[in-house]
This record gives C-alpha cells, sequence and structure tokens, in this order.
C-alpha cells in the first residue's frame, strides 16, 4: 500500500497524523536529517522567525521529502532550481546534489541568508553551482527559473506579487516551468492562474515520511500562455469600452 494518495485538487484539508505511525516516521525522519546534515557539513534543522510583512516562519522539511521530489522530477543538466524563502538552505542543498545547472535560495531575511551562505561554504558533495540571494520573492528575477519550490513562505499578498512575477518571467523567456508547493494552503491560488496546471498531488498516508501534502504545478504550452494573455488583453479592453 502506497504511503501516499494522489486525488487531483488544490484544495487543501489535510489534518496531520497522530499516534504511533506518526511518532515512528517522525523518528526516523530525525535520524536521517542527523545523518545527512553530518553527510554534507551543514545545519539546517533549527526553525526561526522571520520578521517581514506576511512571511511565515522558516523550518525545513525531511531530507527524504525532497530527495522524493527531485527524484519525481527527474532534473536534467540544464535545469535551474529555485527555491522561494529559501531559510538556511535546505532545499537548495538538496538540488545541488543533483548535476544540475544551477541551485539558487531565496530569503528576504539577511540573517538567514547569512547562515545559507555558511552552509553552501561548507556543503559536502554538491554537484551544481549554489547562490543565495537576499532578495523579496516579489523582485527576484525568475528568468532563469526551470523549477520553483515552495514550502509554504508566505502569505496571500505575497503569493499574488510573487506569483505574476514568475509569469512576467515566462512572458520574456517563454518555457517549461514546474512548481512544487509542499504544504500548500494556498494552492487554490495557483491552480486559478490560467497558466499552470496542477498535475499532481501528494496527500500522506499514516505511515508516510513525507508529513504534508505536496502538489505540482507544471506552466501551459508557451503558445497557450500567449493565447490566454491576448485573450485577457482583449477582454479588458472590451470592459472598458462603452457599449454601442
Amino acid at each position: 500500500m502506497s504511503s501516499l494518495t494522489a486525488e487531483l485538487t488544490p484544495e487543501y484539508t489535510f489534518a496531520p497524523h497522530t499516534g504511533l505511525p506518526r511518532i515512528c516516521t517522525s523518528l526516523l525522519n530525525r535520524s536521517c536529517d542527523l545523518f545527512w546534515e553530518a553527510r554534507f557539513g551543514i545545519r539546517t534543522a533549527k526553525g526561526a522567525e522571520v520578521n517581514y510583512h506576511d512571511a511565515r516562519a522558516y523550518g525545513a522539511l525531511a531530507y527524504n521529502t525532497y530527495f522524493r521530489i527531485f527524484d519525481r522530477l527527474g532534473l536534467k543538466r540544464d535545469d535551474v532550481v529555485v527555491d522561494i524563502g529559501c531559510g538556511k538552505g535546505r532545499v537548495v542543498c538538496v538540488a545541488a546534489t543533483y548535476p544540475i545547472r544551477e541551485a539558487i535560495g531565496v530569503d528576504i531575511d539577511p540573517s538567514l541568508i547569512t547562515a545559507a551562505d555558511e552552509n553552501a561554504r561548507t556543503m559536502r558533495g554538491a554537484r551544481a553551482p549554489i547562490r543565495f540571494v537576499c532578495e523579496s520573492a516579489t523582485e527576484f528575477d525568475y528568468t532563469p527559473a526551470t523549477t520553483i519550490v515552495l514550502v509554504s513562505p508566505f502569505g496571500e499578498e505575497t503569493m499574488e506579487s510573487t506569483l505574476a512575477r514568475i509569469n512576467d518571467s515566462l512572458e520574456e523567456r517563454p518555457r517549461d516551468l514546474k512548481i512544487v508547493y509542499a504544504n500548500p494552503v494556498l494552492s487554490p491560488m495557483l491552480a486559478e492562474k490560467p497558466w499552470l496546471k496542477l498535475f499532481e498531488c501528494w496527500t500522506p498516508a499514516k505511515w508516510s515520511r513525507v508529513k504534508f501534502p505536496i502538489h505540482f504545478y507544471k506552466t501551459v504550452c508557451a503558445m497557450m500562455a500567449a493565447l490566454v494573455k491576448r485573450a485577457t488583453e482583449i477582454t479588458e479592453v472590451a470592459e472598458r469600452c462603452p457599449v454601442c
């Protein structure tokens, strides 16, 4: 029996499991996390508050979860992974163990970026360049990105602005882009975008080592995105014009 179910819906109705299955799988995750921290020579485990408007506290998922995500995506050599709200850089460090073009972390908090830079300096086993950027997600240039990771880093206001920024990058450089959203409380906001399509959902079963739902989005084809954009522009113009 699979440890993940896969009903394709953006609605977030998940309640964490309790009892023996959660205790056992959490202990396994923590033990393995200690191994990977020692193996890579980094420190990403301790959470941290982020005192910026609309930001959520930093916290990392288990290493096992990130490895499963990137294995599922089948990262290639020309991929650029961007982690939005990267904190101390766990996602970026895991992504860098794959032979990709670059792994980039973005965070608005300078103290977290300082910790992430130190982890990049001490990281062992990287197979790709690592870069951290101290910048708001609403201002970062997403043009190089082919995969974006979100671990519930902020609220609705920032999500809307960030999605607009990502869409701008697609208009500038049409390409295939995937967005992985963990603990996807705002997933309906992504699902309503005409240029994004939900193609896979992971919902943890009792004995799963994945502790929160994960939603996978991908862009519609570049031509379709252009047609949708043009249709939206025509509709907006028509709504502004007086009825004859």
